[in-house]
């Protein structure tokens, strides 16, 4: 069903699955409307994280589809794409495309008990689709 906002004369349901029609950097993309939910939750280490270590989280993310973004004690950290420091700070566990609850800092920094991290999740994801 293609129709115009100005065609439209009532609202319509969306569900998860259905595939709506967004301007992202000037471009059209299409996204289930499930990428469009986004939530946020915080995170205080209750023990210190070593250089490259990794950090279970309270939530699930698809990895590599950019639906995660990480702050660290307020200062956004730049996801390393390469896998090196580089390129930025903390990395994303598991294969591209599949549901993960971890992400791995990188080999030059660590982070301490009571230290606190923020994240913001693009879409819901369960331990299901694992």
């Amino acid at each position: 069903m293609n129709k115009k906002i100005t065609e439209l004369t009532q609202a319509t349901e969306v569900n998860d699955n259905d595939i709506v029609m967004i301007v992202q950097s000037n471009e059209n993309r299409q996204v289930k409307a499930e990428q469009l939910t986004q939530h946020t939750y915080n995170l205080i280490l209750d023990e210190n994280v070593a250089a490259g270590g990794e950090i279970t989280l309270p939530f699930y993310y698809k990895v590599g589809n950019d639906s995660l973004i990480v702050f660290y004690e307020g200062l956004f950290l730049k996801l390393a794409r390469d896998g090196t420091k580089a390129s930025g700070s903390y990395i994303e566990v598991g294969e591209a495309e599949t549901i993960s609850n971890k992400i791995k800092i990188t080999d030059d920094w660590n982070a301490e008990s009571g230290d606190c991290f923020e994240f913001i999740v693009k879409g819901v994801y369960t331990n299901d689709t694992v």
